[in-house]
Order: structure tokens, then sequence, then C-alpha cells
């Protein structure tokens, strides 16, 4: 059965979701009942005025009839919903949500199991005696990604973006088709709605998490083929399995129910990098550019970009003599800030902007492809970026300035190049279909920059994450955060390097330049894939 819009339905969400609904919903009370009282109160009056007067009497008639085709639509309409209720999946999750009585035939339905990828369980339901309880056997370790089913604080996650189709299915296949008509007939018990699989690992993501542990943060990995999101972490994180009410007050530290790897909005610094040379080979860029050791400016009044080697030489009392002129690969491996400035000056700011909105940056999409799915990603912010404000695009060139991106998009930029130039959205369903989206190069300029992404991690500053057991390539990004503070820790890139299955984005809050906190945190992820078999080299 195919999913059909209900403007109903979605306007009378959004009118009971309002803070005022309650005062509202008293007033219209008062108002029904003054006006059924009113009508009695005519009713009863013509009624004695037709007595007296020898007349025929058409208002009782009329009123009679009314009331009897009133019960009769009413009686008709709650036996369709008693019985074929289930086959409108909105107005079953709706009843659901908002209808909290006891004889509510939408209770006795309770949501499918979500499993991983492998089939093992990541939340599921139990009937107890206050009631049918979800349970989520990994507690905190998917707390963002799968979310919580709460009586009280509602539905996040895929617990919110699954719903429909875990309390009754499509009604698509004979199956649901059986499952429905077993439905109708369990009258008293509690029938268990159809599973939903996710593309997650239990493995990776525990792995994922167990290193995030003490760090405020997010992992993401992909696979490159088909945009399957196989871990997907934020710390710090809650319990779905104990929701403490002080964790909806805005006092918890560290703001735990944010799920970093969608909604956490972090300068890129260098990860940024990647795009702006996309774009500029897009605009036939071949040549080289020169790196003084003082930087580069566009005008006499901001403050000069300089590379972190010249930050690393005057801590040292030494002097830093520049990069010199240089192409796109030796800028890229070294994250030259000098070098992207420049070049994102020349690229310009409509061709930068194209190269975001072609990877799905600039719009807001759904992980579940579903109409009332809660799980999605939004749009990165990079205010305004106009040619007449080149150091505005020398500051996005180099991943600072107003630009703000979350891990996510990171790892769909990445994704993107290591399958040949070419946007896959990232999916958390197994039964959605592969979603793909616009070019962001060619093929050739794409194989240009998975070999450049290569060289950083060989030659670079991704060194750290080699192993000996497959090719990495990727890109540090150290991201400036103002106030004194520690940068950000960025990491992003794909494995193997000659024929991409995994593609990653880590970001650590405050850890400081990538190769230090991000770049161990991906290798020993990737070495531990591959020992364990997870990762074919």
């Amino acid at each position: 059965m195919p999913d059909l819009p209900n403007p109903s339905l979605d306007s009378l969400e959004l009118l009971l979701a309002h803070p005022l609904w309650p005062r509202v919903g008293m007033l219209l009370r008062l108002l029904f009942h003054a006006g059924f009282a009113g009508l009695l109160f005519r009713f009863g009056r013509q009624m004695r005025r037709e007595a007296m007067v020898p007349a025929k009497a058409y208002w009782p008639s009329v009123l009679s009839l009314f009331g009897g085709v009133f019960l009769c639509v009413l009686a008709v309409r709650q036996a369709d919903w008693q019985l074929m209720g289930q086959r409108n999946e909105r107005f079953l999750a709706f009843m659901q949500r908002y209808d909290r009585r006891e004889f509510n035939p939408a209770h006795r339905f309770r949501a499918g199991r979500i499993t991983d990828r492998k089939g093992r369980t990541l939340a599921g339901s139990r009937v107890t005696e206050g009631g049918i309880r979800r349970i989520y056997p990994y507690g905190p370790v998917f707390s963002h990604v799968i979310g919580y089913n709460h009586p009280l604080y509602g539905m996040t996650g895929v617990e919110s973006a699954g719903r429909n189709r875990l309390m009754r299915g499509s009604l698509r296949t004979r199956e649901d088709l059986a499952h429905f008509g077993a439905a109708l007939l369990d009258r008293e018990g509690h029938t268990e709605g159809p599973p939903l699989t996710s593309t997650l690992d239990v493995d990776l993501q525990l792995l994922a998490h167990t290193l995030l542990e003490g760090q405020r943060g997010a992992v993401v990995f992909l696979d490159v083929r088909t945009g399957d999101i196989l871990a997907l972490v934020s710390r710090p994180e809650f319990d779905p399995n104990r929701l403490p009410p002080r964790l909806f007050s805005g006092q918890a530290e560290g703001s735990p129910l944010l799920n970093r790897s969608l909604a956490g909005l972090y300068p890129p610094g260098s990860v940024f990098k990647i795009l702006v040379a996309a774009a500029a080979l897009n605009e036939g860029f071949t040549g080289t550019l020169d790196t003084p050791a003082d930087g580069f400016t566009t005008s006499p009044a901001n403050p000069r970009i300089r590379d972190h080697d010249y930050y690393i030489a005057r801590r040292a009392g030494r002097e830093w003599r520049g990069h010199g002129r240089i192409g796109l690969a030796e800028a890229l491996a070294k994250s030259s800030n000098v070098f992207f400035a420049q070049l994102g000056i020349q690229t310009g700011a409509e061709a930068l902007t194209d190269a975001m909105d072609a990877v799905g940056m600039l719009s807001r999409f759904t992980l579940s492809e579903r109409p009332e799915a809660t799980l999605t990603q939004g749009p990165a912010r990079l205010g305004a970026l106009s040619d007449d404000r080149p150091y505005g695009i020398a500051q996005f060139s180099i991943g600072q300035g107003d630009l703000l991106v979350s891990p996510m998009q990171i790892a769909m930029l990445t994704a993107a190049l290591a399958r040949g130039g070419e946007t896959v959205f990232p999916r958390i369903d197994l039964a959605q279909p592969v979603r793909t989206g616009r070019r962001l190069c060619s093929e050739e300029h794409a194989a240009a920059l998975r070999w450049m992404m290569r060289r950083a991690v060989t030659e670079g500053t991704g060194r750290g994450a080699q192993i000996p057991d497959i090719t990495v390539a990727g890109k540090t990004g150290t991201a400036q955060t103002g106030a004194g503070r520690e940068s950000h820790s960025w990491f992003t890139g794909f494995a193997p390097s000659e024929d991409p299955m995994w593609a990653f984005a880590v970001i650590v809050e405050h850890g400081g330049y990538g190769s230090r906190a991000a770049v161990p945190l991906v290798r020993q992820m990737l070495q531990t894939a591959v020992q364990e078999g997870w990762l074919v080299p």
C-alpha cells in the first residue's frame, strides 16, 4: 500500500503538539458543552411551542433524524477503527501517540524489533504489568541513532522514523497481509509488529563507542557502495532504558541528548580542503601557487592566514621559510592554509557553493526516506559567501570563518570521492533503496584526489593512520574554536585506498591537532576491522 499524504492528520498533529493546545482544547470543550446545552434548550422550547400550536411539528422530526444519522456515522466510524483501523498507518501512529485510553485498540500492538544488519536486536518490546515497555539491550551505545520510545518523553531516532512500519507493516506483501489478519483476530493479546533491519553493525558501533570513551565527539562510518551507515556514534550519550527528568531539563552536562553525528555543527578545518580541491579541479586549475612564510591576506586590515608550520617553528624558536611554490597535491599533503586560501579565491564563491550543494551539504534530507521521519540531516551553515568579500572566501577555503558542518556531511563528501565523484545519500534502513545524487566531480578528478589523499597519509599530516594490513587514504583537520580553547580534531578518509569500501569521518571536540586525537582512533578501528575480518583488504 503506497504512502499517501494525509494533510488532515499532519495539521492535527501540529495543533496537538503546540504548547497552547491544552488551553485551546479546554476552550473548545466549554464551547461544545455550551452549544449542546443551547441546542437542548431550543429543542425543549420548540417542543413546548409545538404542543401549544395545533400544527404539524417538523423540528422534532428533523432533530431526531439528525441525531440518528450522527449516531449511525459515529458507530460505523468506531467499528471501522476497531476492526480495520490498522490499514491507515498514519492514523494508527496518531492514535498511539495522542490517545492514552486503556481500551484504545492501538495499544494492543507492540512495535517490532530493530536489529543490526546481522539480525542482532537493538530494540525490542516487553509486556509488563504496567503495559508494553521498550527495551534496549545495548543501552547507551546506540542511543542517538536508535533513539527511544517513551510514553512521557516521546520518540527519537529510528524509533520515531520507522514507527509506522514497526507497528503494523506496509500490507504490500502476502506476509504483511497474514500478519494483519492475525492482528484482527488477536483481540486480547499484544501483536508484535514486523522487524526493521538497520544498516548498523554492532561490532563496529561498540568499538567506536569504546574508543571515544571519556571524550566528546562523533564517529561516522559509511559503506561507500550503498551509503549504508555502519556506525553512528555520538558522545556523551544517554541510556534509553533509563531517562531521568533532569536529562530533559537542560541540566545534564555535555548535552547528552545532542546527536553530534547529525546535529552537531563544527568548523571543519582542513578536512574541508578536499571540497575546495574538487571545486578547483572542476574550474580547470592545474598550476602552482606561492606560499610565503609570512602568510597571505587580502587586505592589511585583515589578519594574515598562515600555515601551522609557522606557529610550530615560532614556538620552537626557529625561522619558518614557507613551503615555496607548490601544486595541489603537495598543498593537500602538507595541509597548506596559505595555498588553499588563495585557491578558494581563484575558484570563486559560485563554484564552491555548487560543490557543497552537489554533496548534499546545502539541503535537508531524511536518512530513512519516510514522510514522518525525524532522523534527518540538516543543511550546513556557510554565512554570506561572495566574491566581493575575498577574505571571507579565504577563511571558508581553510574550513574556518562562518562555515559549520556535521560529521555526517564530511563523511558524505569523502564517500563521494571514494566512489568516483558521485554522491550517495546515507541510509539506515536496509529495506530502503540506494539513493544517489549529483556528481561532485568527474571520475578523473576523483581519482586524482584519491591519490592525493593517499599521499596525505603516506607523506603528510595523516601518517599516523598507516597500518600494515590495508592502505588508507585520508585528510586531517584542526579546527580552531577561539576563546583560548583547544582546537577540534578531525580525520576523514576511506579504505582500502585502491578499491574503497568504507568512508569515515571522526571529530574529537577540543582534541587538538587531527593527527593527535582523531587519527589514532581511526587507525585502531581499521586495524581491528581487518583483524576480525569485518573489512577485507
